[in-house]
């Protein structure tokens, strides 16, 4: 079930190398948003607590993006 006071975002999920490491990146390209972390968990658990602070800091973003609804943003990579 959905919380009503829960906000559904687009994101993209990439690897990237950084100095001697791989670390998992999490971008929302609408705000301009992201995080990364070691594991994909972390990078998620990173990117809630930034965007919940962007959205602290801008209220009125957090107005737009429930006005907008925008929808789910499908993205796939093919090979050829």
């Amino acid at each position: 079930m959905k919380d009503e006071n829960c906000l559904g975002l687009n994101i993209i999920v990439r690897e990237q190398r950084m100095g001697k490491k791989q670390v998992f990146i999490v971008n929302n390209d609408e705000l301009g948003v992201s995080d990364f972390g070691d594991t994909l968990d972390e990078a998620v658990a990173n990117f809630k607590k930034s965007m919940n602070l962007y959205l602290e800091t801008y209220p009125e973003k957090k107005v737009q993006l429930i006005k907008e609804n925008t929808k789910p943003l499908l993205l796939s990579r093919i090979f050829l």
